[in-house]
This record gives C-alpha cells, structure tokens and sequence, in this order.
C-alpha cells in the first residue's frame, strides 16, 4: 500500500511539472487576440463571404475577393505585398510580419488543420499562427485575465480548434506541431 501512495505521489507531482510551468496546451485560448491588441490582418470580410458556413470556403471566397488567387492557388506576391503594407501601417508586428512572410509564403505550406487542399485557409493560418509566436512583449496585455494567454503563445502550437474535434485523428494536423523559433 505504502508503494501505491508513493507511486500515486509522484504521478500527481510529475504532472503538474510540466515545462513552462504547467502551461496547458490543448485549443487556443478564445482571448488571446485580444490580449495582443493586433489590428486585423483582414481588414473586411466582403459580405457575399459570410454566408458561406465553411471556413475553408470563406477564407477562399475573402481571397477570391482580395485578387489573392490565382486559378485555385494564393498569389504570394500579392499577399506579400498586402503583408509589406501591413508592415508599414503597423512598423510595430514588423518581426511577426517578417516571420510570417517566410514561413507562410516561402515554401510549399502543408495543410494547416483538417481542410486538404484549402491554400487560403492554409496562409491565413499561418499568418495568424505567426502574429501569436513572435509578438513582442510589449504587444501583450498586462491584464491579469491575459497572462494565461501570453504562457499559452510562449509554450504552445497554436492548433485549428477544428483540430480538436472528436472526429479528427490525434496528431492529424500540422499546425499542431511546435514549429522551431528562432531569438
């Protein structure tokens, strides 16, 4: 009995010694945009693309509408210009912007979540994924309701929350993986 309890001890101390000091990762947290206090990406999604229930197909219909296609791919070089003005308005994401630039429109992007073959869900993801990894401490919050948030950007992948769906196969999703950071 005396072996259980110490057993039990230690599975009950081992857990809560997670590295970064419990940090759950599991879905994002739904204020984490808030607690950046980041300007849109997108500034307007056009009427006709909010009808659409799909988010897959809403972020293609936005593309489609912002020339950002071309045929059923992303025209990088638009959205990478879209992403140097957004620079310029905004000089303060400028690290996240640079980042973004070359991890999303760089090189051939695997699916992000569970939509196959949705190139402007993809970059969006990304993108978005991008803007939470490399914010500055600067741009986060001082809130106390904002310190779980900024742990969760500092420790974890930032996952689609479709990726959590009872459906969807453990490990299935790219954007899941912790991506490697650079300083």
């Amino acid at each position: 009995m005396f072996k259980f309890c110490v057993f039990l001890a230690f599975c009950v101390a081992a857990s809560y010694a997670a590295p970064g000091g419990g940090t759950y990762c599991g879905e994002t947290p739904s204020v984490i945009y808030q607690c950046l206090n980041s300007p849109k990406v997108i500034s307007a999604v056009p009427a006709k693309c909010a009808k659409y229930d799909d988010e897959c197909e809403r972020l293609t219909c936005v593309f489609r509408e912002s020339k950002w296609l071309d045929g059923t791919a992303v025209d990088k070089a638009k959205v990478l210009a879209h992403l140097d003005q957004y620079e310029r308005d905004h000089a303060e994401w400028g690290p996240a912007v640079q980042f973004a630039k070359t991890a999303c429109l760089g090189p051939e992007l695997k699916a992000q979540g569970v939509f196959l073959n949705c190139p402007a869900y993809d970059v969006t993801h990304c993108i978005l994924s991008s803007f939470i990894k490399h914010a500055t401490p600067t741009q986060w919050s001082s809130s106390a309701s904002c310190s779980y948030p900024h742990a969760y950007a500092a420790a974890c992948p930032v996952c689609p929350s479709d990726c959590f769906s009872p459906q969807v196969p453990i490990g299935s999703c790219n954007a899941c993986y912790l991506q490697p950071r650079t300083p």
